[in-house]
């Protein structure tokens, strides 16, 4: 799970080969939301599946989970904040605090 939202962030912050950037994509990418509020979020576009088994994929719960961090998360500046406030987020979330 930690490595997925680390690769998510790489995405955010580092220029990736075509073939991996291709996998996933921003929602101020996607045509008609640039002008929109939700198109000046991090958040990620979620592919329409056609079966259940589909949210297993890389493409689908990578986004998916990121979409469901705190903004302060997914907003940090380097990679190393953003594991430092990912472990504390993870850790407040298990343990309910």
């Amino acid at each position: 799970m930690c490595e997925t939202f680390g690769y998510l962030q790489c995405f955010v912050t580092v220029v990736w080969p075509k073939y991996i950037s291709d996998l996933v994509s921003t929602v101020a990418a996607t045509a008609t939301r640039p002008g929109l509020r939700s198109g000046k979020t991090m958040n990620y576009c979620l592919p329409r599946l056609r079966a259940k088994f589909g949210e297993r994929a890389f493409s689908y719960s990578g986004p998916a989970a990121w979409n469901r961090l705190p903004h302060d998360v997914r907003a940090s500046p380097s990679l190393n904040v953003f594991k430092r406030k990912l472990k504390t987020h993870l850790f407040l979330e298990a343990f309910h605090y």
